[in-house]
């Protein structure tokens, strides 16, 4: 396993945009303030404000951006301005060897998946599944869980839930709901499953035997999240996990993609119950990571621990990744 090193005061961070480009150019003075808060300085891609469709530019230039970023020996993190869509257009041409000869902290997710796990299994580094360049000021949960992951070596340790807004008309799904009871232990991957999809099939699909597998996605209707969970398990994906691990899927309740569906049946839960919790494993649904507000900071490839019981869940992230 290679571990980048802890970010500290003064380092650099490269900001670029492998997926789709900043929503404004100004969004990204709101990440300046907060890098500035944290003592880190940061680099634009010669490219982060290119757009061409949904992508941050070309599928060269935006490859360009980030391996020169790796090639930098000043940068130490390389911090995507946003997921959105194109990030696994680069794989076939992607430098592994330059990455795993520059080992640095890669932190990310929604389309960044497809950048976090295809890197981790073809180098050995430790990436991060955690907020993108413009949203790690988010919410004190997400900022504090970022520095946790990122800038001390220590482990994460035992996995907190954020502190509710309110006592009145909580969000669903509860931070901890339990699909199926049980105990395991493994390293972590993960990430937004229409990518894991994506990437199945390739020479870049997930690898889950003997992991704690951590699943999110958006604005998803559950019958689509049944299609992808489906295609995982015909794979014999899931079924050799050692623990799963749901997020709260933020928009994935029937009707909540906002598109005309067909008329809606079951609920996430109910597919959930359905297709993960006969395997064996303990399954749990609605801790905040992903494309939630409240989202903790996931490393890849470090070992975990899941005790699923129905009064208690206990994760815990028992490896620090970092050096």
């Amino acid at each position: 396993m290679i571990k980048p090193r802890a970010l500290r005061k003064g380092d650099v961070v490269g900001i670029v945009a492998p997926a789709s480009p900043p929503f404004e150019p100004g969004h990204l003075e709101f990440t300046y303030k907060w890098l500035t808060s944290l003592g880190l300085r940061w680099r634009l891609g010669d490219h982060i404000f290119d757009s061409s469709s949904d992508l941050g530019g070309s599928d060269a230039a935006r490859l360009d951006d980030f391996h020169k970023m790796w090639a930098d020996r000043e940068v130490q993190a390389i911090f995507p301005a946003r997921g959105g869509n194109g990030a696994v257009r680069l794989l076939a041409d992607m430098d592994f060897d330059l990455i795993r000869e520059n080992p640095k902290v890669l932190v990310g997710f929604s389309d960044i998946t497809g950048l976090l796990i295809p890197i981790h299994q073809r180098t050995e580094l430790v990436t991060f599944h955690g907020p993108t360049a413009g949203t790690l000021f988010d919410s004190s949960y997400t900022h504090k869980y970022f520095k946790k992951a990122l800038m001390r070596k220590l482990p994460i340790g035992t996995v907190t839930d954020p502190i509710p807004r309110e006592a009145w008309n909580p969000d669903y799904p509860p931070c901890r709901l339990v699909i199926a009871e049980g105990q395991a232990e493994g390293r972590l991957t993960g990430g937004c499953l229409t990518l894991i999809r994506q990437l199945m099939g390739t020479p870049f699909e997930i690898e889950c035997e003997g992991k704690i597998v951590f699943l999110e996605d958006v604005g998803e209707e559950p019958f689509s999240i049944d299609r992808m969970l489906s295609q995982l398990l015909l794979a014999d994906k899931l079924q050799k996990a050692a623990g799963i691990i749901v997020a709260d899927c933020v928009r994935c309740r029937p009707g909540g993609s906002g598109r005309k569906v067909i008329t809606p049946s079951d609920s996430l839960e109910d597919v959930l119950r359905a297709r993960l919790g006969t395997l064996g494993v303990p399954v749990v649904y609605g801790l905040r990571f992903g494309h939630s507000t409240d989202k903790m900071t996931l490393p890849l490839g470090v070992m975990a621990s899941l005790e699923a019981a129905k009064d208690n869940v206990v994760f815990r992230i028992i490896e620090s990744g970092l050096s």
